[in-house]
């Protein structure tokens, strides 16, 4: 198998960030690495306390967040002989660097909006900050990654079963979860929402770790369903007629210019 170690390498040509770094800094180093990164891929960038957020042309919000739960941040990364996957005595900090990691890839191709949270792990502190910010980001849902595993779409407390059908119809499926971003985000802009995953595995332990081998496939399935034009779909808790929960009448698979 290839080293997909080297090939994450290779593909990481950012601008004011390295790969490891990704994993390595802090959550205030990571935000001042991160605006720089956005502003070198054509974003006005609105940096205020608790976010960073970034409005792009295709009308779908990417989120992740910048904190993780270890105590320190890893000073040593470890690999399997083929590069496959990664960890950290430290714990790596998967969730989320992972979903960080995605998002700086997926904007490289799709010039999507950006919403980069502090402070998920303590109550999702970024994300109530940026609810009251005034900013409506004119997007037709919300993605956030930050779900373990490969195949999970988890929706939380989102009923819109057409947004779940078009979600799932990329070879996700449904998963249940406790809390993320979007926990906060959704209802408070009227958006569906759901959290993908991105590879990580036995979150908030030391022995965490990441497949980079899921990522990168990961990766090009988040893409083409940002590169998938839909109409609005808008939050629901409560399962609602179909007629009145988006506001387009079928999935279409046309490529966004």
């Amino acid at each position: 198998m290839r080293n997909l170690y080297e090939q994450c390498l290779k593909l990481t040509q950012f601008a004011a960030l390295e790969f490891e770094e990704i994993f390595q800094f802090s959550q205030e180093r990571l935000k001042q690495a991160l605006e720089t990164e956005l502003i070198e891929n054509g974003y006005a960038v609105r940096k205020q306390r608790g976010f960073l957020y970034a409005q792009g042309t295709v009308p779908v919000l990417l989120v992740a967040h910048l904190d993780t739960v270890h105590r320190t941040q890893p000073e040593t990364i470890c690999y399997s002989a083929d590069g496959t996957v990664m960890m950290s005595p430290q714990g790596i900090g998967g969730d989320d660097r992972a979903g960080v990691y995605m998002i700086l890839r997926l904007i490289q191709r799709v010039h999507c909006h950006v919403l980069f949270c502090e402070d998920e792990e303590t109550g999702g502190h970024g994300a109530r900050a940026f609810t009251k910010s005034g900013i409506e980001p004119d997007v037709n849902y919300i993605v956030e990654l930050d779900r373990t595993g490969s195949n999970d779409a988890v929706f939380y407390q989102c009923r819109n079963r057409q947004f779940e059908r078009h979600i799932n119809s990329f070879g996700f499926q449904t998963a249940f979860g406790s809390f993320s971003d979007i926990s906060i985000l959704a209802p408070k802009l009227d958006l569906a929402a759901v959290n993908l995953s991105t590879g990580y595995y036995n979150a908030h332990r030391v022995n965490e770790f990441v497949r980079l081998d899921e990522v990168e496939k990961l990766i090009d399935r988040v893409k083409s369903l940002l590169q998938a034009e839909t109409g609005r779909f808008s939050y629901s808790d409560r399962q609602l007629p179909c007629n009145a929960q988006m506001e387009w009448t079928a999935p279409q698979r046309k490529r966004l210019q």
